[in-house]
């Protein structure tokens, strides 16, 4: 401030305001904006819904095969049918340790054990993603999600959840286009009976990397049209 006199008067004249700092204001010009059209702001990744109801469902799993699917607790029994290949594969999958023991129709006395494969995860995910959307399937209403920290195929996965944690469809991006790997037919949540997640009597167990050749390759569906 400075004190100026003038014929017998004096006022207070207010001194400069001191330049904003360019970097300063530029940061506050992005905060402002930041603040003024939040969806601009990239969504944070959040854990995918976990699996919180037991459930019976079919679906089509890859280009070729069909999949019957039950889940009780932490246990999951697979029923999968190969139109090439006469006969059911069942699989007794422990999700919390993604281990599955296969029992081929040919050696039904004979449980192979394995890591879940990658083409099979699409149908038990788990990890983060970020919300994209909502959509239907089977009668269902489901929550797209652009899966980030999980088993995924060839490409970019996005995929269909319920709230209760149970994926409806899955697609992967192959160059540039969306393809159908993973898609359920019909669903019935509910109990389900103990026994059919407990190995045949008799059946031996035995450690084998990649299954032992067991599991086909459920390939990819055709592309989707946009």
């Amino acid at each position: 401030m400075k004190l100026v006199r003038r014929h017998g008067a004096s006022r207070v004249r207010p001194s400069p305001r001191p330049a904003l700092c360019p970097a300063i204001a530029l940061r506050a010009l992005v905060l402002a904006c930041a603040g003024l059209a939040g969806s601009a702001v990239p969504l944070a990744a959040e854990p995918l819904p976990a699996l919180t109801v037991d459930f019976a469902l079919t679906a089509k799993l890859g280009g070729r095969l069909q999949v019957e699917m039950a889940r009780q607790g932490n246990h999951m029994r697979m029923e999968i049918s190969n139109p090439a290949v006469p006969g059911t594969l069942l699989g007794f999958l422990n999700i919390d340790t993604r281990k599955v023991v296969l029992v081929s129709p040919s050696l039904p006395k004979m449980g192979i054990e394995t890591d879940l494969p990658a083409d099979f995860q699409i149908a038990s995910l788990a990890g983060e993603g970020t919300r994209t959307g909502t959509s239907e399937v089977a009668g269902e209403a489901c929550t797209l999600w652009q899966v980030e920290k999980a088993a995924q195929l060839t490409g970019p996965t996005t995929a269909c959840i319920t709230e209760d944690g149970i994926v409806l469809r899955t697609q992967v991006e192959i160059q540039g286009k969306a393809h159908l790997a993973f898609e359920v037919l019909s669903l019935k949540r509910g109990p389900q009976d103990p026994e059919l997640f407990r190995l045949p009597p008799g059946t031996r167990t035995m450690k084998m990397p990649n299954g032992g050749g067991l599991l086909p390759s459920p390939g990819i569906g055709p592309a989707i049209a946009p």
